[in-house]
């Protein structure tokens, strides 16, 4: 079992031809509802390749009944660990996006708020099951990996929320680190380290980093190496990191090496980035095999 917590977000993206100035009007040209939040996304996808996961978040009362939920369950994802929060509202992303590529971002908060205060949730925690933190309240990452270490760790956008020690705490329950560049930059600096080497002075045993179209690198204690990303028919970026770390760690628990399963992950982000949303062109895992038996050949 993949046990994936963090937040769980509807989405609301809207294209436009250019944003609008202080006190006026800009017309929306394509708006989209779509399923989001880092947690919800690794859940499904791991959901979708094949292994049980499960989903630990808050959501509010607008989640009952919604499509969202009738999605997550009809892709297998248990929503055991899923809290519904009395009068609560689910957390909200608005996404403007500009004819030059350029995007604006709000976010609502809502029920997510209480990840500080909440207590860690009983799991039936076996031994091939693992805990995937997946962006939070460094607080709640913290106390979570203090039950459950070893976990898989990706601070996401949440970094900007970590101190020195808040990183110090969470490495030393993480087994496998995954960040982007940016987010690489910050730990590092956070840490006062130079280099992703000087991590393994912790028990991290792996550390990924996702560098977008210039593909990945892959580091533990004996080798690293470097896996490109697969050529896509690029729409919309959301999600693939998610999908990416979520895949990475499929593999891992199906036995994949490092490698393999670096390459079987940038396989099925590839996917996400052809259709708008996180959640909208998830593969199964023979058709993400599929096209990285292509590639290969």
């Amino acid at each position: 079992m993949i046990y994936t917590a963090g937040q769980v977000v509807f989405d609301r993206i809207s294209n436009l031809k250019h944003f609008p100035k202080l006190n006026s009007t800009s017309y929306i040209q394509e708006y989209h509802e779509l399923f989001g939040g880092a947690a919800g996304n690794a859940a499904v996808v791991c959901s979708k390749l094949g292994q049980k996961a499960s989903l630990v978040s808050f959501v509010g009362e607008d989640f009952r009944g919604s499509a969202y939920e009738k999605h997550l369950k009809l892709n297998g994802v248990d929503l055991t660990n899923l809290r519904i929060v009395k009068g609560g509202l689910t957390p909200r992303a608005f996404m403007f996006n500009d004819s030059g590529g350029r995007q604006m971002s709000f976010f609502y908060w809502g029920v997510a708020e209480q990840f500080s205060s909440a207590p860690i949730p009983e799991l039936r925690f076996g031994s091939n099951d693992i805990v995937h933190l997946a962006n939070g309240n460094p607080d709640f990452n913290i106390r979570f990996a203090r039950k459950y270490p070893g976990v898989s760790f990706d601070p996401g956008y949440d970094i900007v929320a970590y101190g020195k020690k808040d990183m110090e705490r969470i490495l030393k329950n993480t087994r496998l680190l995954s960040c982007n560049n940016f987010e690489m930059s910050r730990i590092l600096k956070l840490l006062g380290m130079k280099n992703k080497e000087e991590l393994f002075s912790f028990p991290v045993e792996c550390v990924v980093i996702t560098r977008g179209k210039d593909g990945c690198s892959v580091t533990n204690r004996e080798e690293s190496f470097t896996v490109p990303a697969f050529k896509a028919r690029f729409v919309d970026p959301t999600g693939a990191g998610d999908a990416f770390r979520a895949a990475f760690l499929s593999a891992l628990l199906k036995g994949e090496s490092l490698e393999m399963c670096a390459r079987i992950a940038s396989s099925v982000a590839s996917f996400i980035v052809e259709a708008y949303g996180a959640q909208t062109n998830i593969p199964t895992w023979k058709e993400a095999m599929e096209r990285l038996n292509k590639r290969i050949s």
